[in-house]
């Protein structure tokens, strides 16, 4: 017995330390007294308008990957930085980042159960009423959502007080709304029909 336990803490011991690396989830507008995220001109919900800060009916999530300039594709949603913007439950005409925050967002820090070291980040957004929707499903459901740039951000370790927040890296705004289809997909579905009907005829 004794035997096999000291077996298992060598094993243990000789795996190398994994250190957490965490963040402050949180955007002030990087120094500037109006930016945040805004609703840009394909709004999908009706009672908004384009223009107005996003408030508390939306969400907001980062989306990471280990090292520096990673590829969009290569980035995962970081479950404990989902949080709702700042402001009123709802978004209104009258919410701003002066008057009640809206459009920014304070999370505090945050796990991003990534290795310590620079990490690239995408932030997520979009309209989340009931507060149950990932990006994805508020993408199949015609919701406003959108999406920034790309960004270096240097993970540490929970104690270190130079975590890094969104302002740190200079972070910019975006807009979030329903965009159009491409023209290309109008022609998909187009050739699609056609063909459908050149099927039935000869039949």
């Amino acid at each position: 017995m004794k035997k096999t336990i000291l077996a298992i803490g060598i094993t243990m011991a000789s795996f190398p330390t994994f250190a957490q690396g965490h963040i402050n989830f949180s955007w002030f507008g990087s120094g500037n007294a109006t930016a945040g995220v805004r609703i840009g001109s394909g709004n999908n919900v009706p009672s908004q308008l384009p223009g107005w800060y996003v408030s508390g009916d939306y969400s907001v999530e980062a989306y990471m990957a280990n090292g520096a300039g990673q590829a969009e594709s290569s980035l995962v949603p970081i479950a404990s930085t989902k949080t709702v913007f700042a402001g009123a439950a709802t978004t209104t005409a009258s919410g701003s980042p002066a008057s009640d925050g809206s459009g920014l967002w304070s999370a505090g820090p945050r796990d991003t159960g990534l290795a310590v070291g620079l990490a690239t980040i995408e932030v997520r957004a979009w309209y989340d009423p009931n507060h149950n929707l990932n990006y994805v499903q508020a993408q199949a459901l015609d919701y406003n959502w959108g999406k920034s740039t790309l960004y270096n951000i240097n993970l540490v370790t929970s104690n270190d007080p130079a975590i890094q927040s969104l302002d740190s890296i200079n972070f910019q705004p975006f807009t979030v709304e329903t965009p159009a289809p491409e023209p290309s997909t109008f022609a998909l579905a187009g050739l699609g029909a056609v063909a459908m009907l050149i099927f039935r005829r000869r039949k």
